[in-house]
């Protein structure tokens, strides 16, 4: 099946071919994909929740994982949208001479993006249900693929290139993959746990104030363990070696009888 959700525009058949009618759609269904689930939202509901009839689900998008794949793609494309000068401007770092001062910058800018529209944007406020369970693996198999072929795999790529040059390994050296990932995670857990840390915090949301000391903080963590890549790399460089991956020694594993 292809990944691209049918888009039509011209009037036939006493059906309205417009944008504003699809985009009412798409609107309805992230937020019943997200208060339901894939399973659990219906066409006929979003169709109601949208204010069309049943049958113009299938006549925009065939069936309900094209309406599902069209969500897909709007939050895509406005992702896209808010990070692609970004994600251009690092590459450029990566392309060039840049020495570590710069990679860094590139890094943390990248990171900066993302919380600003993670946390700014009242339309990612409205997607937040749909991708928790999109990133748990709650929704069709097409509509990860989308995501990873159209942002998740460029913004990696980029990201490890910067990681790998710090860390003096490959961009898909597995260490430098890992140590990328785990990068992201201060973020996530202020989005994604989003109630746990405001608890935890006792605030009630997270105004201007806040996120400017929230980011403080995280690109203060993620300048030292970059820094500290730098170190590992030189010291490589002096010892003449490239030890393989940093293991964790790990308690034996028991075994349940």
């Amino acid at each position: 099946m292809s990944t691209s959700p049918r888009h039509r525009h011209a009037i036939d058949g006493g059906y309205p071919r417009g944008e504003e009618t699809r985009a009412r759609i798409v609107t309805a269904a992230l937020a019943l994909f997200g208060e339901r689930g894939f399973d659990g939202a219906s066409t006929r509901d979003i169709a109601e929740r949208a204010g069309v009839n049943a049958p113009a689900i299938g006549y925009y998008f065939d069936n309900k994982e094209g309406v599902y794949l069209a969500c897909v793609e709007h939050i895509v494309a406005r992702v896209w949208a808010q990070m692609s000068a970004t994600i251009e401007a690092a590459e450029a770092v990566l392309a060039g001479e840049a020495d570590d001062d710069a990679l860094i910058d590139a890094y943390c800018a990248i990171q900066a993006r993302i919380a600003e529209f993670m946390f700014t944007s009242t339309e990612s406020n409205d997607w937040r249900l749909f991708m928790a369970r999109e990133q748990a693996g709650l929704g069709p198999l097409s509509g990860f693929e989308m995501i990873d072929k159209r942002i998740s795999r460029h913004m990696t790529s980029v990201a490890a290139g910067l990681v790998g040059r710090l860390l003096g390994r490959p961009a898909d050296d597995e260490e430098t993959l890992i140590r990328t990932l785990t990068l992201n995670g201060p973020l996530l857990v202020f989005h994604t746990h989003c109630r746990k840390s405001l608890g935890v915090l006792k605030w009630d949301a997270i105004n201007t104030e806040r996120l400017a000391k929230l980011m403080g903080i995280v690109r203060q963590h993620t300048v030292t363990l970059l820094r500290a890549m730098t170190e590992m790399r030189s010291a490589n460089i002096a010892s003449g070696s490239n030890p393989p991956a940093a293991e964790a020694e790990l308690p034996p594993v028991r075994r349940v009888k």
